[in-house]
């Protein structure tokens, strides 16, 4: 079972087909918005809870959560659920194997069992990543038309080509352990992995490595940070880019004065 750990709900009677639902999978639960299509951020929340191991328990679960608060996930205009991974890869479309999984992610170090593929049709690339399908599934069924992706289609999908026109743009989504990143230049999405950490220096080292070999090095060249990142780290960071901000989604505004409270860049994926 699941329970509510955070809810900020704005009392506005919006239809479910003028906004979006978005949830990013956790170890330990999940998070959620809902945001209308004018870019209003209306809702978030946390639930926290045990995965269940049946995937029928689990799709109960799922329903019975967003019944306790009041979401009737029916007629959305989208609906997506980011599963976070530690390893994964692009494989352009007209190489893609089902079959070939496996293979893919051992060229990346992975030797995980149980797979997940997300087609991208903006990048003619399919995301292959190690997860299990198991709860993902669960979501699926518990929210018919639900999309599923990786941090990496998301990212990919945010819309900061155009800005990339001016300036190359480094995006990095910080987890435990672990950096998400993404580069933009000249308007088009050229790079995208996960890199491993175990020290914030370490974390420098990889980020200026990504800097120098993507050829990001510009006079303008903004870096952007979301996720798990503290003053700490941003100051870190900072003094390397002639831009540094961070990145908080693609919502503009808020009706619920409550949001000022929310650290909207640590869920950056989900708005």
């Amino acid at each position: 079972m699941y329970r509510c750990k955070t809810l900020i709900v704005t009392e506005k009677e919006t239809a479910s087909s003028e906004k979006r639902l978005s949830i990013c999978l956790r170890s330990n639960g999940f998070s959620f918005s809902e945001v209308s299509l004018s870019g209003v951020l209306l809702t978030f929340g946390e639930a926290e809870g045990i995965h269940a191991g049946s995937m029928t328990v689990a799709m109960a679960d799922v329903k019975a959560f967003f019944a306790s608060v009041g979401i009737r996930p029916l007629g959305y205009a989208a609906m997506e659920l980011v599963v976070l991974s530690d390893h994964s890869t692009w494989v352009p479309d007209e190489l893609y194997s089902p079959s070939a999984h496996r293979q893919y992610l051992k060229l990346v170090g992975s030797d995980a069992t149980t797979i997940m593929a997300t087609p991208c049709k903006k990048l003619g690339a399919t995301a292959v990543y190690a997860a299990s399908d198991a709860i993902a599934t669960a979501f699926k069924v518990a929210l018919p038309g639900l999309v599923v992706m990786n941090q990496h289609v998301k990212l990919a999908s945010v819309g900061l080509e155009r800005r990339s026109q001016d300036h190359p743009l480094l995006l990095a989504h910080w987890r435990e352990g672990v950096i998400d990143f993404a580069a933009f230049r000249d308007g088009r999405y050229i790079y995208g992995n996960t890199v491993a950490y175990s020290s914030d220096s370490e974390a420098q080292f990889h980020t200026i490595e990504v800097l120098k070999s993507f050829g990001l090095e510009n006079n303008g060249t903004e870096l952007l940070m979301c996720g798990e990142v503290g003053r700490e780290r941003f100051a870190l960071l900072r003094p390397y880019f002639p831009q540094a901000t961070l990145f908080t989604g693609l919502h503009t505004s808020f009706l619920n004065p409550a949001f000022k409270t929310l650290h909207t860049y640590r869920n950056a994926l989900i708005l």
